[in-house]
């Protein structure tokens, strides 16, 4: 596609190139002479029209053979739709025909979307707030929870994960809690075989979750209880759920577990991106310190972040062995290839990365666990790392998400953010179109929620193990010590993953 020259594209250029994510500080661009306009429209109308506007000149699929130039005049494609968020469904609707499951509507393009500046309402229902650096609420959700047993009588709901840093976590709940009570109800152990009661149970206890504050209950699996009362409130992710050594004779194995990918830098910016980076310092120095030969990283509840984050971290791993050999190379429309777009690149850090050798690891194999909520700057980590690396991938389902593209964010008449899908990522080998999840070496591996991350008699973290370290006295003794809590078993009771995080790029001083 030839995309009109910046010179010529008027006033959504220059509100594009001004509109994009800022940390501290606005980036100066040049403004092309605006094109005449009409005077009359509305908010609404410019909305629309600069949803066009801005989908026609960063997203992936925007050259001309996909997306026609309404350049000049967006408001001949835009006023043929009543909201903001059907000119976007249009639009997704041009893009390659994919039939898979999850994708909607059968295209490529499931990624796009926007959400509505304090509570604008852009048309449609949101897709999910998107968490940038910090989220709002208790820390886990409805999707968080199953039902599990420990008898075969009765079902109880348990807690599957906490995000760090969150009210709940800090209150003290973790991941294998059972809830004993909500307030005064302590109605939450009923019979297996009896649906209603189950259906009852987890509608009051939705209805907690969506009230501002209440007090929780649960046992944990030492047998003892912890009631505490939480609020939901905002609060700054701590993405580094987990981290230890496993010791074994001739071999040391690392183990990382990571909700997201948040921020990293040298200086505090009030996002927690200096304590992320001291922490993951700690973590790996920890890590070289104890020579560990084998990686285990946890990313079965990641749904992405940050790319620079994911870099940082893909980076810590790689070690000195790989030091300027290429790990990420990215494709753009033709628009953000041209010269007109270079300083945007150069801002966005959108051009080869190299790994730099961040650590003296020397690693052998890494192990990562995955699920069908692992997507985006996870899947990029993972994809990275497999030409230099001998990588197995442990998923509780089938597969990953399959999210192969990121985002950086305009802001759309002080009513919008939104987020066009913009690049996709490549590997050294340029593998990157993994559209329906990486494909996984063992498969169906149960996400034993009755014990906590980190955990090795934890189900996926134990065959892990038993991979690197076959045969072993530790392990048989590790098979035994796990074998009596088999018996418990539980069921999901939402089919669906958590929104994903999404794979993001911020401009940066």
């Amino acid at each position: 596609m030839n995309i009109v020259p910046l010179k010529q594209v008027g006033r959504w250029a220059a509100i594009a190139l001004i509109g994009l994510t800022v940390v501290s500080c606005k980036k100066d661009n040049p403004k092309p002479e605006p094109e005449p306009e009409p005077t009359d429209r509305t908010e609404g109308q410019l909305i629309k029209d600069d949803i066009y506007k801005y989908y026609k000149l960063y997203s992936l699929w925007a050259d001309e053979y996909i997306v026609p130039d309404y350049s000049r005049k967006p408001w001949e494609f835009t006023d043929q739709y009543n909201s903001a968020e059907h000119v976007l469904f249009a639009l997704r609707k041009m893009t390659p025909v994919h039939n898979m499951v999850g994708y909607r509507d059968g295209v490529f393009d499931r990624f796009s979307f926007m959400e509505g500046i304090n509570d604008y309402n852009p048309g449609a229902a949101a897709k999910g707030e998107v968490k940038m650096d910090n989220n709002d609420g208790y820390g886990f959700e409805m999707f968080n929870v199953h039902y599990g047993t420990s008898n075969d009588k009765t079902v109880e709901p348990i807690i599957d994960f906490v995000e760090g840093g969150s009210p709940a976590y800090k209150a003290g709940f973790r991941r294998s809690d059972v809830v004993i009570a909500v307030n005064n109800d302590t109605k939450f152990s009923v019979d297996i075989n009896d649906n209603a009661a189950k259906t009852d149970m987890m509608n009051r206890l939705s209805n907690a979750l969506s009230s501002s504050s209440f007090t929780l209950k649960v046992q944990r699996q030492d047998g003892t209880f912890l009631t505490k009362d939480i609020t939901q409130g905002k609060y700054i992710i701590d993405p580094i759920y987990r981290d230890t050594i496993y010791k074994y004779p001739n071999n040391n194995i690392g183990y990382l577990a990571l909700s997201s990918f948040e921020q990293i830098d040298e200086k505090d910016d009030g996002f927690g991106s200096k304590y992320n980076k001291d922490k993951i310092d700690a973590i790996f120095n920890k890590f070289q310190n104890q020579q560990i030969k084998d990686l285990i990283v946890d990313l079965r509840y990641n749904g992405g972040g940050y790319v620079d984050a994911a870099v940082y971290i893909a980076d810590k791993i790689g070690g000195e062995k790989n030091v300027n050999q290429l790990m990420v190379t990215y494709d753009t429309n033709k628009y953000l290839r041209s010269d007109a777009a270079a300083k945007l690149r150069e801002d966005l850090k959108i051009y080869d990365t190299y790994f730099t050798g961040l650590s003296g690891l020397e690693l052998n194999r890494i192990y990562f666990l995955v699920s069908e909520e692992t997507a985006s700057a996870a899947e990029m980590l993972i994809n990275v790392l497999k030409p230099y690396f001998k990588v197995q991938l442990i998923a509780s389902g089938e597969r990953t998400f399959g999210k192969p593209v990121g985002f950086f964010r305009q802001t759309i008449q002080n009513k919008i953010y939104f987020w066009p899908a913009s690049f996709m990522l490549r590997n050294k080998n340029r593998v990157s179109e993994y559209w329906d999840g990486l494909p996984v070496d063992k498969k169906n591996i149960k996400d034993y929620v009755f014990e906590d991350l980190g955990n090795p008699n934890e189900t996926m973290i134990k065959t892990a193990l038993q991979d690197a370290v076959p045969g072993s006295l530790t392990q048989a003794r590790v098979r035994r010590e796990a074998s009596g809590h088999m018996k418990r078993s539980f069921d999901q009771i939402k089919k669906y993953p958590r929104p994903e995080r999404g794979m993001f790029k911020k401009i940066k001083d």
